[in-house]
């Protein structure tokens, strides 16, 4: 690993390769620094590549990958670059980036199933109730848990937006939230509408003899609901277990078995643009090999690549995020959407 002192950058972070917002961020982390040596240098990238690891995976547990001999192996060898910067209070801080390709790769070696990179943007209505109190959870009260709620997501990758809970809101807020009883939730599916979310999670946080229990429901236009329930010893630890059970509902396990070749035509291709988008997409699957084109002009373009699992594997394994959309009764027939 090319490490260098604490006045230099290793690499230009804005200048590498860039995907999709949430794609880029989800390869890169900001962690603390003790001093410019060599030695702290190293353990830093090996700390973020954790990080980076439980972001890809969206559960907490898969930063502990970092710390096992491969593991520390491969945070030198994925590391794209990083640089260093400080923090409010002026404290260093290293912020390094990761090969997305390998970084996927590594966690489906490890056999860790993954959330695909495009994730939806989920709005969180949370009621708590605790010492004989109930309140709701807004983008900025209490203070202690709205920043639960984004330090949570945050290290696990998922763009979780709060209620602004202004007086309008809280008019029309149920007394009670059960995620068990779709019928207390309606009024909160329509106070979501203002805020045009991918999906919406509804729940309830009880505090009782020191012990913190957390029930949520996750309502997706055209998917089935999922309702779920974790605990902890406090509110940030049964967040946090709550959101890697979220995860563990929408990961897709690596595949298995030998790859296969496969075909694939993206139709709508009419500009370098277009082509770059789609190349840009498969060049970030970590379980694509040997990817090549086979035709382009006339309006499309013809890729070829193996997959585990073959064409079978495409739905779960390529398609989530891409720039295009299979066409009707076409096994491999796509068709390009910006």
């Amino acid at each position: 690993m090319r490490l260098l002192s604490l006045s230099a950058v290793c690499l230009l972070l804005a200048l590498l390769p860039a995907g999709t917002p949430q794609a880029l961020d989800l390869y890169r982390a900001r962690v603390p620094l003790t001093d410019d040596g060599q030695t702290a240098q190293e353990a830093a990238v090996v700390v973020a590549f954790g990080q980076v690891l439980a972001q890809v995976a969206g559960r907490g547990a898969a930063a502990a990958l970092a710390d096992q001999a491969a593991g520390k192996q491969a945070a030198a060898r994925t590391v794209l670059g990083y640089g260093f910067s400080r923090d409010q209070d002026g404290n260093t801080l290293l912020e390094a980036r990761f090969d997305p390709n390998a970084v996927r790769g590594f966690l489906a070696e490890q056999g860790v199933a993954t959330v695909p990179d495009t994730r939806p943007t989920l709005l969180l209505w949370l009621q708590v109730q605790h010492d004989g109190n109930t309140l709701w959870v807004g983008a900025d009260e209490p203070p202690r848990l709205a920043a639960a709620v984004d330090t949570a997501a945050r290290a696990r990758g998922w763009p979780i937006l709060l209620p602004l809970l202004d007086l309008a809101e809280r008019a029309e807020l149920p007394a009670h939230a059960n995620p068990h009883d779709p019928a207390t939730l309606a009024p909160l599916k329509a106070l979501a509408a203002r805020y045009a979310p991918g999906g919406v999670l509804s729940g309830r946080l009880n505090g009782i003899d020191g012990r913190w229990r957390i029930d949520l429901r996750l309502t997706r236009p055209d998917s089935d609901d999922h309702v779920w329930a974790a605990d902890g010893a406090s509110p940030e630890a049964a967040l946090g277990a709550a959101l890697d059970r979220l995860s563990s509902n929408l990961a897709v396990a690596p595949p298995s078995g030998p790859p296969q070749a496969v075909e694939i035509t993206v139709r709508g291709i009419d500009d370098v643009t277009a082509y770059a988008r789609v190349w840009e997409h498969l060049s970030q699957q970590a379980e694509i090999r040997q990817l090549r084109p086979l035709a382009v002009g006339d309006g499309h373009a013809v890729f070829a690549f193996a997959l585990p699992g073959g064409a079978a594997a495409l739905a779960d394994r390529v398609e989530p995020g891409a720039p295009f959309t299979r066409e009707a009764e076409a096994e491999s027939g796509y068709r390009y959407r910006p």
